[in-house]
């Protein structure tokens, strides 16, 4: 009988084993009693149920029938495990419900907060809620990037939203080339309009209009320049003396860069420009050089005796010039002439002159020394006149482009000639004079030029003209 009672205690204990999990024995009714803490209590449960006592036998589901003499059956612990299985599966979905309520319930607050935020994005995307027909100036510094330009639109009350306008920036690929300068921008445009607006320099407005007039040089060029906060003057000279513009073909196929004084001079021809405060010095010269492409080697007009309209260069070639001969008789007669028709004149004379070099610079008339042009114009270049030439440097200067020192034409421009100045190099006119003079221009009265066949004539002409 011993043995009997002892299967059915280790069967109990390995069925309370498998239901310890069981945390909630008031709900069901039933309660669980344990002396299985240690290997003394098991023990101890063993000598009482040899005794055959009620008290030593261990005890489960003190609700289960026929717990008092120690039998508990199968069907009661399958009865009670039902019934905390029910009690799980019913607590676990009322877990559920309550999850999917503060589930759903955050999923719309966050969306509600979403869609406020993207809301008020789009509409400033669009420029709505911004003032209508009002407008701020606002300056972009150079090489801005987006934050610099965001920062720049929000202090200025033309966006609201600044993440939504980086936002937008970064999803278009417009974070950057934006333009320096200055702007007058409407509030009430869109992203796009605003990207777009800033990124050209047809909206700018801190717009420098200068007029260089001819005969002036890359130096008084420079001082306008800088006059106008277009860019330095030694920048200026700097870039013009450089080989940054060689793919220019007429830059690039100069002869004697290293014998000037200033590489471009003759070359930024003399007309009104616009530019920009603060503008790249590259761009600023290259207007200059498309405008002289222009004047030079695209526009025809028509030539005397010819029977097709033609363009300057090639008018040069038709009488056996160069553009560089021709740009520099030109600076010459440009700074020489009282007037237009003063130019030809002297334009003829100049080309009588040089005719005369294969000859020793002597005419028909048996004068000598006529491969000398002698023109005062050349004898301080680079500097306008004597006392602009530092005096550091007066006592010993010496122009390498004074005619009065080398025979023929100078080694570059000593000025940027217009076009009726380099019409009049072209222009082979016919005449017998070989000298020139001018009386200086008076109040109410204009220069007057004085020409001459010989050097008798001459003589006598600087006596009129108040130069002797």
């Amino acid at each position: 009988m011993s043995d009997e009672l002892e299967r059915k205690r280790q069967e109990k204990i390995a069925n309370f084993k498998l239901n310890l999990n069981i945390d909630d024995p008031d709900e069901t009714g039933t309660e669980i009693h344990s002396n299985t803490g240690t290997e003394q209590g098991i023990g101890e449960g063993t000598e009482a149920a040899q005794e055959g006592g009620s008290e030593g036998e261990l005890s489960s589901y003190s609700s289960v029938p026929d717990a008092e003499s120690g039998s508990v059956d199968k069907k009661s612990l399958r009865k009670a495990k039902r019934t905390d299985r029910k009690r799980r599966k019913k607590k676990a979905k009322k877990n559920r419900k309550i999850f999917r309520v503060v589930w759903v319930a955050m999923v719309i607050f966050v969306s509600v907060m979403i869609g406020e935020f993207v809301m008020v994005g789009v509409n400033d995307m669009l420029g709505v809620g911004r003032e209508a027909e009002s407008s701020v100036t606002i300056t972009i510094p150079q090489d801005a990037d987006i934050d610099t330009i965001t920062d720049i639109l929000y202090d200025n009350e033309v966006i609201k939203v600044k993440w939504f306008f980086k936002l937008y920036a970064t999803m278009t690929k417009a974070t950057s080339g934006f333009t320096q300068g200055t702007f007058e921008i409407e509030k009430n445009k869109d992203y796009q309009a605003l990207i777009n607006y800033m990124q050209s320099d047809m909206n700018r407005t801190d717009v420098v209009t200068i007029r260089f007039t001819e005969g002036m040089s890359l130096k008084q060029y420079a001082k306008l320049l800088e006059d106008g906060k277009v860019c330095s003057a030694d920048e200026f000279l700097e870039a013009c003396n450089s080989d940054m513009f060689d793919d220019y073909e007429f830059i690039g196929s100069i002869s004697n860069p290293k014998d000037r004084y200033i590489k471009l001079e003759g070359y930024l021809f003399p007309d009104t420009y616009d530019f920009f405060v603060g503008e790249k010095v590259e761009t600023v010269i290259e207007k200059f050089l498309a405008n002289y492409r222009r004047k030079v080697y695209a526009t025809k007009s028509r030539v005397l005796g010819q029977t097709k309209k033609m363009t300057i260069a090639e008018r040069a070639e038709l009488i056996g010039m160069s553009m560089e001969d021709v740009l520099t008789l030109a600076s010459l007669i440009q700074a020489e002439a009282a007037n237009k028709d003063d130019m030809y004149e002297i334009s003829a004379i100049l080309h009588n002159r040089l005719a005369t070099i294969p000859n020793d610079g002597v005419n028909k008339n048996g004068e000598s020394g006529l491969a000398y042009l002698q023109l005062d114009s050349t004898k301080y270049y680079p500097y306008a006149s004597l006392k602009d030439i530092p005096l550091s440097e007066r006592s010993k200067f010496k122009s390498r482009y004074n005619t009065y020192n080398i025979i023929g034409l100078p080694d570059g421009p000593i000025c940027n000639p217009g076009l009726e100045a380099i019409q009049a190099a072209l222009t082979v006119g016919k005449t017998e004079n070989y000298y020139f003079c001018h009386k200086s221009a008076e109040e109410n009265m204009p220069a007057i030029a004085y020409y001459a066949k010989t050097m008798d004539e001459h003589l006598e002409n600087l006596k009129k003209a108040g130069l002797t």
